[in-house]
């Protein structure tokens, strides 16, 4: 598969999500034109760009749809939930075929025949027997002028697509093209005077897949068919020969339109060099993913390097030395700040797939529910955004299925027939917080209890808080589900979403008013691979605790934590009753301690905890290597980090720390 086909495939499954979220908005207020518009566009580039591509199939699919939704916009079909469905339904099909064509995985020519044949049949229920794609509604021609200048090298009579989209033009109406080339043969650019009837936007999606390859300008000239007439092929031939200059040219053929009473009208949407033009997604670069995950890597290892130069100068006591590597550290921070910005992507990406779970399911379950979101330019990490979306859609699913009532007993407990569930995203210091709510009818404290009890995961006589007891829904096979549908019932899901945010050392809290609401707060850092963290000693061995979850530090008499040999133990610091964990009694209870111990102050999923360490190093930016195999299920280490000196440090997980 080569490049063009893998990039159109890419940016297929964008216009694929942008599709649905079109069709949903459309579903929502039928008689709204924005959607509907959007969604015949997108068709219309889907079906150029398949074709040209070869995939006929989906060329054809969306050749039929886009004509079933024509219909839509002359009035002659009504938006319906069955139309909506179907293409939703059938795109996801094509979504299939693309996603398996990536993987290089072949595909039966007829693998789409079965939506084609449904959609047929659909167009044949409104008694509509023009399936051709001819709408019969011929709209008013305009005559364009269009620049295409290639920004890489494309010789004659090569198979590049903008040779074939240029072809392809020529289907649209009216056209006259000069092509340019240097002395080597290569193509500098195609002058183009188009009349047709169909819009700018149409015209430009003919691009959507090589506008990285090359700069459009498209210029309205006049309304009208100027191609007509013989006097404009002359004022185009000089244009052609460089007699005129673009800006003659326009002037010429302004000139010419108001002597044949036509009104003019500009709308440049391109290149520098006219007035009102604009450059079309030039200011956006793709990247591939490996690329950007390769820079990260390149600047830990520049972090690295950068403390253990310090270190150097530190030991030697080198001061010239000390200035430059303050310099560095500053320059490697705003590197490092830079090249992480470049991997996020905002939280709105993963709106759209769960407005249509959210919409599927509740359909299946025969229940109204609407989904909201706010926040969604939050920014998150491509890599945590992917790992996030099963979670949140297992949090979504348990919230229809168990949280979200049915209509009838919303309305007798006093509240709309449709439910709501949101999600909301914000950031918070280095964190990124996810809110996932619904106003259904929360979770039943006692029964989750009974059932755990049952289970044997509990004993009768424990005493547990609120906030451990709806924590048990996280525990594997555990369901307070009375039947097993294909939507939950297992006790599956729930235990997914705790490990997937444990494994990005994140924290979930849960919040949960019976018959009123359920709020899942999911907490997880910026980044996965640099962190800003403190770094301790415990014995001879350095550790690195996550800055963002440390609230204080204070320093008391080691003796303080009690002579037995508990690990664990409440004690007094800074006039209040705190839990605190010492590492040394933990792993080093036989060396001699020290006089003094500093103690510090952690957030553990809203509760503040101690850790004893015997003494603090200093900040440090650690970069995060991964565990060996000897430390593989040692939960409560997140990583490890290279030290200035060589030596390595543990990255510790509070959270988990408690737990051991």
């Amino acid at each position: 598969m080569g490049d063009n086909q893998k990039r159109f495939i890419e940016d297929s499954l964008d216009l694929l999500n942008e599709l649905d979220e079109s069709l949903m908005q459309l579903e929502a207020n039928p008689l709204a034109t924005a959607p509907l518009e959007q969604v015949f566009r997108t068709m219309h580039t889907i079906k150029g760009a398949a074709s040209m591509f070869g995939f006929e199939n989906i060329s054809q699919l969306a050749h039929l749809l886009e004509t079933v939704f024509d219909k839509v916009r002359q009035g002659h079909l009504p938006v319906s939930d069955d139309l909506i469905s179907i293409t939703l339904n059938s795109f996801d099909k094509v979504r299939d075929q693309l996603g398996k064509t990536n993987a290089g995985k072949s595909i039966a020519d007829d693998f789409l025949d079965e939506h084609i044949a449904h959609i047929t049949q659909f167009l044949r229920t409104f008694d509509i027997s023009d399936v051709t794609g001819e709408t019969g509604v011929v709209d008013q021609e305009s005559t364009y002028l269009l620049l295409i200048n290639p920004t890489i090298q494309i010789e004659e009579g090569s198979n590049h697509p903008i040779i074939y989209i240029v072809k392809d033009l020529e289907t649209l109406g009216s056209i006259k093209t000069q092509e340019y080339k240097d002395d080597g043969k290569q193509i500098t650019q195609w002058r183009i005077i188009l009349s047709t009837p169909v819009s700018t936007s149409e015209i430009e999606s003919y691009f959507i897949f090589v506008e990285h390859e090359c700069k459009i300008a498209l210029h309205h000239l006049t309304s009208g068919n100027l191609l007509e007439s013989m006097e404009f092929q002359e004022i185009i031939n000089r244009y052609f020969a460089n007699e005129y200059s673009e800006a003659e040219f326009v002037k010429q053929t302004k000139e010419f339109s108001d002597r044949n009473k036509s009104v003019a009208r500009s709308e440049l949407l391109a290149d520098d060099e006219m007035p009102g033009k604009r450059i079309v997604h030039d200011s956006v670069i793709k990247v591939g993913k490996h690329k950007i995950d390769d820079l990260i890597n390149w600047i830990s290892e520049l972090i690295i390097l950068q403390a253990q130069l310090l270190n150097i100068a530190q030991r030697n006591r080198i001061t010239a030395l000390d200035e430059i590597t303050e310099r560095m550290e500053t320059v490697i921070n705003h590197l490092r700040d830079t090249s992480l910005e470049i991997g996020l992507v905002p939280v709105e990406v993963l709106v759209t797939k769960f407005k249509r779970l959210v919409r599927d399911l509740s359909k299946l379950q025969g229940k109204k529910v609407n989904f909201l979101s706010k926040g969604t330019e939050t920014e998150m990490d491509k890599d945590v955004i992917e790992m996030m979306t099963d979670p949140i859609m297992h949090l979504i699913r348990n919230a229809i299925d168990h949280g979200i009532e049915r209509p009838d007993v919303r309305k007798r407990a006093g509240k709309p027939e449709y439910g709501t569930i949101k999600l909301k995203a914000f950031r918070s210091n280095t964190f990124i917080n996810l809110i996932v709510s619904d106003d259904g009818k929360g979770i039943d404290r006692e029964r989750v209890l009974q059932k755990a009890i049952e289970q044997g995961i509990v004993k009768p006589d424990d005493k547990l808080t609120d906030q451990e007891i709806f924590n048990l829904i996280f525990r594997s096979s555990l369901s307070t589900a009375d039947t097993v549908s294909n939507v939950s019932g297992r006790g599956v899901g729930m235990d997914v979403v705790y490990q997937r945010i444990s494994e990005l050392r994140g924290s979930i809290d849960i919040a949960s008013v019976a018959g009123q609401s359920t709020s899942f707060h999911i907490k997880l850092p910026l980044s996965r691979s640099i962190i800003d963290g403190l770094l301790v000693l415990v014995d001879k061995t350095c550790y690195v605790l996550p800055l963002n979850v440390i609230e204080r530090i204070d320093r008391i008499p080691f003796n303080l934590l009690g002579r037995e040999n508990r690990i664990c133990t409440d004690i007094l610091v800074n006039e209040s009753l705190l839990t605190v964990f010492s590492l040394r009694k933990k792993f080093y209870s036989e060396s001699i301690p020290p006089k003094t111990t500093d103690i510090i102050s952690v957030d553990v999923n809203g509760i503040r905890k101690g850790i004893a360490v015997d003494s603090i190093q200093g900040k440090i930016q650690a970069v995060l290597k991964p565990l060996g195999e000897h430390y593989q299920n040692q939960e409560f280490i997140s990583g490890s980090t290279i030290l200035g000196d060589g030596t390595i440090a543990l990255v510790l997980d509070p959270q988990r720390l408690f737990n051991t």
